[in-house]
């Protein structure tokens, strides 16, 4: 791993990063590979533009094979209005240039910003939808049902996805599979 400190903020660049990166744009002849990427930094751009616009620092930007992610203990200490905006910045901006590209006559800009925010919306993992709906959460539950809730809406984003892929796709298939067991997993984690 490469690891650079710039002002307060330490950047991690992991081999997994290169080594997908370069696998994606070896394969890719349609220019995907560029609309994707610059969807995922418009994406994260935008987490770092409100995280400064409310005085937070990130402590570290690591990009790695799964994407990139903003590390920042201080997120905690914000109040929820401050980390609830900051959470939702990232899909808010996909959104926007997914309606500017779309306006402009650029589907593939489009849909690339439309598919990564609306991912970034589950409730899985370390994803913006799972931040958001544990604040949510928090502030509704009672505390010995935070996780419940959680678990609960990880695993049932993550089958109702597995649905529509194989009922919009062509049946299933050995990487659909892998991908929907891999979500179900990422739902059940406490985050």
């Amino acid at each position: 791993m490469i690891t650079l400190k710039i002002f307060r903020t330490e950047f991690r660049l992991d081999f997994s990063f290169f080594a997908v990166a370069a696998m994606f744009f070896l394969m890719d002849s349609s220019g995907f590979g560029v609309w994707a990427l610059a969807a995922c930094a418009v994406h994260e751009l935008s987490h770092l533009a409100v995280m400064a616009a409310f005085g937070i620092n990130a402590d570290a930007i690591t990009f790695y094979g799964a994407g990139i992610r903003i590390s920042c203990g201080a997120m905690e200490d914000a109040p929820v209005f401050h980390q609830a905006v900051v959470y939702a910045a990232g899909v808010t901006a996909n959104f926007i240039l997914a309606a500017v590209f779309f306006l402009c006559g650029i589907p593939m800009g489009g849909f690339i910003n439309l598919f990564t925010g609306a991912f970034n919306l589950l409730p899985l993992g370390e994803l913006d939808g799972a931040r958001l709906l544990k604040l949510a959460v928090i502030r509704h539950c009672r505390a010995e049902n935070i996780d419940r809730v959680m678990r609960a809406a990880g695993i049932g984003s993550a089958l109702v996805c597995a649905s529509a892929a194989v009922l919009l796709g062509n049946g299933v298939s050995f990487t659909l599979l892998t991908t929907a067991a891999y979500f179900i997993i990422l739902g059940s984690r406490r985050i």
